[in-house]
């Protein structure tokens, strides 16, 4: 297996983490499960030391004339306390002397000196003196009540607790753990890496021209979202391409047919010239004028296309009065339909406003319009609706003429289509023109068939 930079990254990132946090887990413990164990300590040893208190007094008030230092049973009952709690226990008498104790050898002197703090917040007359040092031993003096009225001192000094012998195990604990969890991230960073060297591999697929291949990773985080998001790029780079192709191939074959009747022309010119008849010339002259002048409308329209394709356009949003802007190209397109003898109906508001760039929905709009006019039947009817809706603005433009099909209907919009058997030169630009603006303006079009003809429908949101 081949190890990445970035699987290498995400394993030495988590690793890293994994150790600061279980630095960060044993200083935790230590602090204040420690903190906990020396509390518990503390009120154990102080049970502990009434405990052995109260057998003390029991076994001096048991013998009051025999005196703690030949008091056998006393001195039993401290050597076996002394077993049992693992501390060392002795008495002193009211002069400090010592009398009985749990262990052999000398008794401790000055062992005050050696615990720097007094507990605080126990009950009873109890000293408890713990030690801050390394081991945090403690050292307990309890008053005891002797003979004859007299008071001496039972006192306990507990072994340290040796807490450094616990804290070993437990980082090596916690060392195998983390070695555990560590190798365990080693298949979760191999997964996410095979998926971005999966998306790597489709992305040099179609970067060699297989401009069909998708990527086949899923999934719902983020990199199968991403994933999906490549496939979208993908799928539009694929169509903008073949789109691209397709302009080209139609460009070519609609600039050939002006471009032959020029040649034609041109030759027939000469070959009158030729023999010495230039009056004759003037006619195909005029044919190589309409000619030139249909290239340059259609090379305007193409580079008007391919501007709003490839967003070169400026795009100047303003407030708009749609209806001042439909009555203005109606009134152009009045001769055309009073020659065609076109029944007109218009419903629009006398104001509607929107916000868009005024010279590209003018543009649209004309182009829409002109279509109607120029493709309905002889004798027809148009119909153009402007109706405000609660959340969009809805324009709608009917003309009389026959059924499409559902692929027709389909294509219309599509750069330089013709529907079939249409007399009426043009240029197969006009509605792609029309679509691309209002998609460019948050709106949407489609064409349907009506009763007795076509109607176009385009929605803007409010």
């Amino acid at each position: 297996m081949k190890i990445g930079r970035l699987y290498t990254k995400i394993f030495l990132s988590f690793l890293a983490i994994l150790i600061i946090t279980e630095i960060l887990i044993f200083g935790l413990f230590i602090f204040f499960a420690g903190r906990h164990f020396r509390e518990r300590f503390e009120q154990y040893t102080w049970g502990q030391v009434t405990v052995v208190k109260e057998f003390v007094e029991d076994k001096i008030n048991a013998q009051p004339a025999t005196p703690p230092s030949r008091n056998q049973a006393l001195k039993e009952l401290i050597l076996r306390m002394g077993k049992i709690y693992g501390a060392r226990f002795w008495l002193t008498g009211p002069d400090g002397a010592a009398l009985v104790n749990s262990f052999e050898g000398v008794i401790p002197k000055d062992v005050e000196k050696r615990f720097l703090s007094e507990v605080k917040g126990l009950s009873g007359p109890y000293k408890i003196y713990k030690d801050f040092g390394k081991d945090r031993g403690l050292y307990v003096v309890v008053p005891i009540r002797m003979a004859h009225g007299q008071t001496g001192s039972l006192h306990a000094l507990f072994e340290p607790m040796n807490t450094e012998r616990h804290k070993g195990p437990f980082a090596v604990g916690l060392f195998v753990i983390g070695l555990l969890i560590a190798l365990l991230v080693l298949p979760v960073s191999r997964q996410i890496t095979k998926r971005l060297n999966r998306l790597r591999k489709s992305a040099v697929r179609i970067s060699k021209g297989d401009l069909s291949h998708r990527s086949s990773v899923h999934g719902k985080d983020e990199i199968g979202q991403l994933a999906s998001t490549f496939n979208t790029m993908a799928e539009r780079l694929e169509r903008m391409i073949r789109g691209g192709k397709e302009l080209t191939a139609n460009v070519s074959h609609e600039l050939r047919s002006p471009l032959a009747r020029i040649r034609v022309a041109e030759e027939i010119i000469r070959e009158q010239l030729k023999k010495g008849r230039p009056g004759e010339t003037e006619k195909y002259l005029n044919n190589i004028q309409e000619d030139i002048s249909e290239l340059d409308r259609l090379i305007g329209r193409i580079l008007e296309f391919s501007k709003l394709d490839l967003h070169e356009e400026s795009f100047e949003k303003a407030s708009l009065d749609l209806s001042e802007i439909l009555h203005k190209l109606l009134e152009r397109l009045e001769a055309a339909m009073a020659k065609k003898r076109v029944a007109f109906k218009m419903e629009i508001p006398t104001k509607i406003s929107m916000t868009g760039d005024g010279k590209d929905l003018e543009s649209a709009f004309s182009n829409l319009l002109d279509n109607a006019v120029k493709f309905v039947t002889e004798g027809g009817r148009v119909t153009v609706r402007l109706i405000r809706m609660p959340d969009h603005l809805q324009l709608r433009v009917f003309n009389t003429y026959g059924k499409l099909t559902d692929e027709e209907l389909k294509n219309i919009f599509e750069p330089f289509h013709r529907v079939a058997n249409v007399s009426e030169a043009g240029t197969g630009l006009g509605l792609a023109i029309a679509k691309k603006i209002i998609e460019r303006h948050g709106g949407h079009i489609h064409a349907a068939n009506a009763e007795n003809g076509i109607e176009f429908f385009i929605r803007f949101p409010v």
